[in-house]
C-alpha cells in the first residue's frame, strides 16, 4: 500500500474515530497526501481557498440568513397558522402541520436542520402542551425538517450542483416533485401513527370555518409569497438563484421591519449571530472537503470506482441500487456536504458512465442525504428535535423509525422512475 493511499485508508478514519472535527480530519488527510506526492503546500493552500472562492457559494448563506429572518421576525408563524386552520380538525392535525409547515419553510431556508429547528421550535412545545406524547413531536418535526434540502432552494443542491456541473437551476426545478411527493407520504405516517398512538382531536382550530382560514391567508400573504417570488424568479429565468437568495433576505427585512413590525433590532442580532454560526461551519468544510476531493481525484478513485462497479453490474438502475447502499451507510457516519463533496467527485463519473442523468442522480443524492439527517450515530436532526422535546436520542429514534420506513420506500419509487426528477425540466425548457 502506498503512502497515499494509507492515507486515505488509515489517517482518514482514524482522525475520526479519534474525535477530530470532521473539517481538521479532511483537511489533514489532504496536506498529508500533498507531502507523500510531493505536491507543493502551496498547491494544497489554494485549493482550500479556490472551494469556497466560487460565485454560486454565496446563495448558501443568504438562504440561510433569510430562513433566519423568517424565524426570528415571527413570519414562520403564520405559515404555522394557516396550515392549523386547514388541518386542526383531523386527529393528529398538529402532526401534519408541522409536516406541511417544514415543507413550506424548507421553500426558503434550504437547510435541513435549520427547518427542523425553526418550525420545531413552535410545534414541538404546542404539541406536548395539547397532549402529544414527545417523542411523537420530536420525531414529526425532526422528519419535516429533513424536506429542507430536499425541496427547493436546498443548499446541498447547490453544492452537488458545482461538483457534477449541473444547472442548480434544473436542480431545484427537478426537486419540486419529489419534494411535494415525500412531503405528503410523510403527512400520511403522521396521521397514522397518530392513529395508532389514538391522540384525540384536542386541536379544534381547523374548525373555525373558511372565513377565518382566509383570513389567516389574508393576514399571512407576506409570508405566503416568498417562496412564490423567489423559486418562481428563478424558474423564469427572471434572476439566478444567487440573486434570488438576496432578493430573499431584502424581502424577508422589508416584510419584518414593515409590515408586521417584528423584526426588532435584538431579533437581527440573533438572525445574523445564528447565520454566521451556520453558514462559517459550512464553509469550512467545504473549503476542507475540496481538498480532499481533489487528491481523490488525482488518484484516479473514480476511474477505479467504475470499474469496480461495472463488474458488478452493467445496469444503470443496478448501479444506483448499490450507489444508494453505499450512501445510506456512510450517511451515518459522515456530515452532509462533506458525504456530498467527497463521492460526489467519485461518483457523477460513474452514474454518467452508465447513461445516468446527473440531474436524476442528484435527487437521489440529496434524498439520501435526507435520510441520514435522521439515522444515528451522526442524524443531526435527531438531536436538534431531541434537545427541543427535552427526551433521549433512543426514544427518538423508535419515533422517527416509521418515517425512515417511508422515506426508504420513496427512495426507491424515485430512483426506480426517473421521470418524477426529470418531466419538470424537460417541459419547463
Amino acid at each position: 500500500m502506498t503512502p497515499v493511499q494509507l492515507s486515505l485508508a488509515v489517517l482518514f478514519p482514524v482522525l475520526l474515530m479519534l474525535g477530530v472535527p470532521i473539517y481538521a480530519s479532511l483537511g489533514l488527510t489532504g496536506f498529508a497526501i500533498a507531502y507523500f506526492t510531493n505536491s507543493p503546500m502551496v498547491f494544497a493552500s489554494q485549493t482550500i481557498l479556490n472551494g469556497v472562492n466560487q460565485y454560486p457559494l454565496l446563495a448558501i448563506p443568504a438562504f440561510i440568513l433569510a430562513g433566519n429572518l423568517m424565524e426570528q421576525g415571527g413570519i414562520t408563524q403564520h405559515i404555522v397558522g394557516i396550515f392549523r386552520h386547514l388541518f386542526g380538525h383531523i386527529r393528529g392535525s398538529l402532526g401534519m402541520v408541522t409536516i406541511f409547515s417544514c415543507m413550506f419553510f424548507a421553500a426558503i431556508s434550504g437547510s435541513g436542520p435549520g427547518t427542523a429547528a425553526a418550525i420545531g421550535a413552535i410545534m414541538i412545545p404546542a404539541m406536548v402542551r395539547y397532549g402529544y406524547p414527545p417523542a411523537y413531536a420530536a420525531a414529526a418535526a425532526a422528519t419535516g425538517g429533513t424536506l429542507g434540502v430536499l425541496i427547493p432552494p436546498s443548499n446541498p443542491m447547490i453544492i452537488y450542483g458545482l461538483i457534477a456541473n449541473a444547472s442548480i437551476r434544473d436542480l431545484f426545478i427537478a426537486g419540486v416533485v419529489p419534494g411535494v411527493l415525500v412531503g405528503l407520504v410523510l403527512a400520511g405516517i403522521a396521521y397514522v401513527m397518530a392513529r395508532i398512538h389514538k391522540i384525540k382531536t384536542i386541536d379544534r382550530e381547523g374548525a373555525a370555518g373558511w372565513r377565518q382560514l382566509f383570513k389567516r391567508i389574508w393576514d399571512g400573504k407576506f409570508a405566503l409569497a416568498l417562496p412564490a417570488l423567489v423559486l418562481g424568479g428563478i424558474y423564469t429565468g427572471l434572476f439566478t438563484p444567487v440573486e434570488a437568495s438576496i432578493v430573499a433576505v431584502v424581502y424577508a427585512l422589508l416584510v419584518g421591519n414593515l409590515v408586521y413590525r417584528s423584526l426588532g433590532w435584538a431579533q437581527l442580532k440573533v438572525a445574523f449571530e445564528r447565520t454566521h454560526m451556520i453558514s462559517g461551519a459550512l464553509m469550512i468544510v467545504v473549503a476542507c472537503s475540496t481538498l480532499f476531493a481533489r487528491t481523490i481525484t488525482f488518484e484516479r478513485i473514480p476511474q477505479g470506482l467504475v470499474a469496480l462497479f461495472s463488474d458488478a453490474t452493467s445496469s444503470p438502475i443496478g448501479v444506483l441500487i448499490l450507489i444508494n447502499i453505499l450512501l445510506l451507510i456512510i450517511g451515518c457516519f459522515m456530515e452532509t456536504l462533506s458525504a456530498i463533496i467527497i463521492l460526489g467527485p467519485m461518483l457523477v463519473p460513474l452514474v454518467k458512465s452508465f447513461g445516468v442523468d446527473p440531474v436524476h442522480f442528484g435527487i437521489v443524492l440529496i434524498l439520501n442525504v435526507e435520510i441520514a439527517f435522521l439515522t444515528p450515530p451522526l442524524g443531526v436532526n435527531l438531536f436538534v428535535a431531541a434537545q427541543i422535546a427535552n427526551i433521549s436520542i433512543e426514544k427518538m429514534f423508535m419515533a422517527v423509525l416509521p418515517y425512515i420506513i417511508g422515506l426508504l420506500a420513496m427512495l426507491g419509487v424515485i430512483t426506480l422512475v426517473p421521470e418524477l426528477s426529470l418531466w419538470l425540466p424537460r417541459m419547463l425548457k
